[in-house]
């Protein structure tokens, strides 16, 4: 492609043709022939032809701002020289630079409305979902939080965390910034820990160390032999029920919680996730005797946030008269909380037969009870042949948020009926997600 441009008074004429056999390029014959004056042979024939343009395509570009920036080179406005792309954005309701979109770019002001200023920690003024509140995709090939790196990946904090201020505990399930508050909300000291294990099997999901709840001590037979859930430990502490969703059988009308614990965090929402996700594994000293009794300990993860849909919650999940929809996120698919009757308690010895009120009642178990080994959960009373336990196992929760709003998340574990038999919860792997979710779900997570 050849080109040529005759300037005349900010006047652009740009004339192109190609010079290829069978087209005629200045000339009358095909080939050969260039803008202007000449001769040329070719294919086609011969011949000779003046005259500007040479019969290629014109295109007529002005630039009358003399800005140095024409009309064909995307100057918005030729009669300022002021505007052009590339121009420098000030307060006055003008696309000075060409972009479509007017007064952004503007050092020190927030365009996007995502927070931050442009040109101090706002990287893309044009993009809400990118800035120094956001999180790395980790796939998009998008500096998303403007710390000058693409798709690195997800701060760690932890490390040599000891669990003595509730900020451990958020760090230690893999909450790294954006918590603004964390508070032990009730329990002993004893009833919580950071842990490295639990048991023989149970390791953090990721990083070095994961959270521990209990009713009673928080603790397993690797750290006291002696250590066993049944019957337990008893603080003897009573609060009225956070949320009490009625159980498929058992107590039918809503008990005190006793021996509660529960740690909760204040968290701004990354300006670009849409979701997030915990894992959690319950045990119980309750199983299997107190299936379907009043004896059901719960875990109940709580949330408050404006990305909840209560219409799609089940009922029972969600308190009334809130000004922020809260509710109990994690159950299983047939809406019952975390007992020893939920869908997913199934690490532990299968069983038929009568419970604790002599109603005949069945579990099965689909995964060894050799998992819970150290525990306290895997012990054998003398003259029994149940252990006293059992345990879900490692399950993941994922729940929706609105971007950018303040959330908070209550993670708590409670006896009910009475304060024996203890159950426990581990959490970690904290996530956030650019995905949106419609509403809660628990499920098995993926094998890694």
């Amino acid at each position: 492609m050849r080109i040529q441009a005759l300037v005349l008074s900010g006047l652009f004429l740009v004339a192109c043709g190609d010079t290829g056999d069978g087209v005629k390029v200045g000339g009358s014959g095909t080939g050969g022939g260039t803008s202007g004056t000449g001769a040329g042979t070719g294919a086609g024939g011969t011949g000779a032809g003046t005259g500007t343009g040479g019969g290629g395509q014109q295109q007529t570009c002005f630039d009358n701002d003399n800005d140095g920036v024409s009309t064909c080179l995307g100057d918005c406005n030729d009669n300022d020289p002021n505007v052009r792309p590339g121009g420098t954005e000030t307060l006055n309701q003008i696309d000075e630079d060409c972009d479509g979109k007017v007064d952004n770019h503007i050092i020190g002001r927030d365009f996007d409305n995502d927070g931050a200023n442009y040109g101090e920690t706002d990287c893309n003024d044009d993009e809400p979902l990118v800035g120094p509140y956001a999180i790395e995709d980790g796939m998009n090939k998008v500096d998303d939080n403007c710390d000058g790196q693409v798709d690195e990946a997800p701060p760690t904090c932890e490390g040599g965390l000891t669990g003595g201020t509730a900020g451990d505990y958020a760090k230690a399930i893999g909450l790294c910034g954006f918590v603004t508050g964390s508070n032990f909300m009730a329990g002993n000291a004893n009833a919580r820990a950071v842990r490295t294990r639990f048991g023989d099997n149970f390791t953090p999901k990721a990083g070095a160390q994961m959270v521990l709840l209990s009713t009673g001590q928080a603790r397993d037979m690797i750290d006291a032999a002696t250590q066993n859930p049944q019957p337990g430990f008893e603080f003897n502490t009573t609060a009225p029920h956070p949320l009490w969703a009625r159980p498929k059988c058992g107590n039918p009308t809503q008990p005190q919680a006793e021996d509660l614990t529960e740690i909760s965090f204040n968290i701004q929402v990354p300006q670009n996730a849409k979701s997030f996700s915990f894992e959690f594994a319950f045990f119980s000293a309750e199983y299997p005797e107190f299936i379907c009794t009043d004896y059901n300990d719960r875990f109940i993860a709580i949330l408050e946030s404006s990305g909840l849909d209560t219409t799609k919650l089940p009922m029972g999940q969600c308190k009334t008269g809130t000004t922020k929809p809260t509710c109990n996120i994690s159950y299983d698919s047939m809406g019952q909380p975390v007992t020893i009757n939920n869908g997913f308690f199934d690490v532990c010895d299968s069983y038929m037969g009568p419970n604790a009120d002599g109603v005949m009642v069945s579990n099965t178990c689909t995964k060894p009870a050799s998992l819970l080994a150290r525990t306290g959960y895997d012990r054998t009373p003398v003259g029994s042949t149940l252990k006293v336990g059992g345990g879900t196992g490692w399950l993941r929760t994922t729940a929706p948020v609105t971007p950018g709003e303040t959330i908070k998340l209550r993670f708590i574990i409670l006896d009910e009926g009475d304060a024996q038999y203890d159950s426990s919860v581990l959490i970690d792997n904290f996530k956030w997600d650019i995905q949106a979710v419609t509403a809660p779900v628990t499920e098995l997570p993926p094998i890694n």
